[in-house]
């Protein structure tokens, strides 16, 4: 019995440890959550309407930095190879507009309704903004 209650109370010990060491090591680094702002689109979606197969269409994303701090697009990615994005690479400064072009090329989506995804990565909140182009490819 009194090994029984040895090996529980080490296990308790080693328990409360553990969590003590991993609360301390998920520190937030305050820096980043200072420095946070809002980024406000004037539209979320791209429509390209009707495309020719084998059309490379073009459109841009407008925004506005509508936080206190500078705004820094880290990296702008698209649901597939057949959409380029490319995005400002400084920072944008409270109150300023910036833009977002996109490129699609409907080489291969003959008869298809499409619906592409554009992921922005920034310091805003939420860190990602999903944006979305659509078009009927025929």
């Amino acid at each position: 019995m009194k090994r029984y209650l040895l090996v529980l109370f080490l296990s308790n010990v080693l328990l409360f440890a553990s969590c003590k060491g991993s609360s301390e090591e998920k520190q937030i680094d305050v820096s980043v959550v200072d420095n946070m702002t809002e980024i406000k689109f004037e539209k979320k979606e791209l429509d390209f309407k009707l495309v020719e197969a084998g059309e490379v269409v073009q459109g841009s994303f407008i925004f506005t930095n509508e936080g206190k701090y500078p705004l820094v697009i880290y990296d702008v990615s698209t649901s597939c190879g057949c959409t380029v994005a490319d995005y400002p690479k400084g920072e944008i400064a409270p109150g300023e507009k910036g833009m977002i072009s996109v490129r699609y090329d409907s080489e291969g989506s003959s008869g298809m309704r499409i619906s592409k995804e554009v992921t922005v990565n920034a310091n805003t909140t939420p860190a990602k903004t999903k944006l979305r182009i659509i078009a009927d490819v025929r």
